[in-house]
């Protein structure tokens, strides 16, 4: 070791107190042993500091009680919360202080600035301690971290300081990252921005456990999906927003919690927003533009609740397919210049309540064969407000290889009750009953200026009782 590293290293020890262990440090570490870069392949150094600090495998990161000083200016707190650099300089270019957010933490430097930190979130995270804190340098303090990282455990990653974003950008045709972790633990994720590039890989990958993204950005161009969870994996989501040329987030039989969760697909691109197949859970807030589909949903064993989502300028705006066992649940979504606001594919189990529909080019909802009700929403602008058909009468290609072998045979599935709904400002049909289908169509308000038609039946005839039908423009909004 050579005297410059020797005396990055005394601090940190002095900081232990422990006399006897000083002694057991310099005995201990090999030669040329430096954290800076690779692990020393002699793994004598890291054993010593786990003797000093079981919880801080890498001594240079400083001090976990600061009743024990510090040689030179210490950056920690003075209440024994935090942990700080004796490195003379408060660890930051110009000896501006950095300040830990968790005393525990293992800091990353991905420009390499800091030999007292990690220089890579990989390096990091095979160190790292069960239930560990990564504080990440953002650029600017540090750099761009280029690389795939795979999380085996329980962790936080998140930036260190609270300006801007660290940054996690793909190497081509790898994700940026991949989390395989025990059943029952989680990897949050908080304040990170992800680049993909690559165009082979998802940017985030759940192969298992529990995944938390918070107040982080998915800058995703790639034809895979920006998130991949896969079976046995869960997600929860809040406050963050991706940006992508391919897809949003895909859930294959898991479990979801997303709360504000804002998509945007590139214009021109065929993506689909959310896709939760054979999925439990809710979905809250947030918004989805552009794509081929909105949403895309079918339930699991235990239901799926969407509510309060916009989804605006795409193919579908929301479809909701068959699934599991579970019913879904759709409330006061706001879906606007969709081709078709929302489809309800035959099989489903489903109710669609307090919704906005708004100048949809073709359908504003359209049920094939479904068990559902449609109650208490407004269908404003449409070529069709609500249509019914049987369930052979679904476009197979809509959504190919989603969960779609229950709707085979052309069945015509279940009962659909479409009441207390207000549909205006068509151009042919208010309600359209377009073939041999179940159902019921009560107390609706319905607005057929011209030649639209309030209740049509184009081949087909359905229950009708206490609708009123005006032949005239409504004003919208109102």
């Amino acid at each position: 070791m050579s005297a410059t590293s020797t005396l990055r290293r005394v601090p940190a020890v002095f900081c232990s107190a422990v006399p006897f262990a000083v002694l057991l440090w310099f005995a201990a570490a090999p030669a040329k042993a430096d954290w800076y870069g690779e692990p020393p392949g002699d793994a004598r150094a890291s054993e010593t500091a786990a003797l000093l600090d079981p919880y801080d495998p890498v001594p240079e990161i400083g001090c976990r009680d600061s009743r024990y000083g510090c040689r030179g200016d210490y950056d920690g707190h003075r209440d024994g919360r935090g942990g700080g650099h004796c490195d003379g300089h408060g660890g930051r270019p110009g000896g501006r202080p950095l300040e830990y957010a968790d005393r525990d933490a293992l800091l990353v430097d991905c420009s390499r600035q800091h030999r007292d930190m990690f220089p890579s979130i990989e390096a990091a995270v095979r160190h790292a301690p069960p239930n560990a804190t990564i504080l990440i340098l953002a650029p600017g303090d540090g750099a761009t971290c280029v690389e795939s990282v795979h999380i085996p455990g329980a962790m936080t990653l998140a930036t260190f300081g609270g300006g801007k974003q660290a940054v996690i950008e793909a190497p081509p045709g790898q994700p940026c990252l991949m989390a395989d972790i025990p059943l029952g633990d989680t990897l949050t994720i908080d304040g990170i921005r992800f680049i993909a590039r690559g165009r082979d890989a998802p940017c985030v990958a759940v192969q298992a456990g529990h995944v938390v993204v918070r107040n982080s950005v998915i800058d995703s161009r790639t034809r895979d999906w920006a998130v991949d969870v896969h079976e046995s994996g869960e997600l929860t989501v809040e406050a963050t927003h991706i940006e992508t040329d391919g897809s949003g987030v895909r859930a294959e039989r898991a479990q979801v919690d997303l709360h504000n969760l804002d998509i945007d697909i590139d214009t021109g691109h065929d993506g689909i927003g959310l896709s939760l197949d054979r999925t439990d859970g809710s979905v809250d807030g947030g918004s989805l533009i552009g794509g081929k589909v909105g949403i895309a949903a079918s339930s699991g064993t235990h239901g799926l609740d969407i509510s309060d989502v916009k989804v605006s300028e795409a193919g579908i705006g929301v479809v909701l397919m068959p699934g599991g066992l579970g019913n879904i649940t759709v409330r006061r979504l706001a879906l606007s210049k969709n081709e078709t606001g929302l489809v309800i594919a035959p099989g489903t189990q489903a109710q669609v309540t307090d919704t906005v529909v708004t100048d949809s080019r073709e359908n504003g909802i359209a049920v094939y064969g479904a068990d559902a009700l449609i109650n208490g929403n407004k269908v404003v602008g449409a070529m069709v407000g609500i249509r019914l058909s049987p369930a052979a009468a679904f476009p197979p290609h809509t959504l190919a290889g989603f969960a779609i072998d229950s709707m085979a045979g052309g069945r015509d599935g279940g009962r659909t009750l479409v009441e207390n709904n207000m549909v205006a400002n068509v151009r042919r049909a208010a309600v359209a009953v377009d073939g041999r289908v179940r159902g019921r169509v009560l107390g609706n308000v319905l607005y057929a200026p011209g030649d639209a038609t309030c209740i049509a039946h184009w081949g087909g005839h359905v229950d009708e009782h206490a609708n009123t039908c005006h032949d005239s423009w409504l004003s919208w909004p109102f």
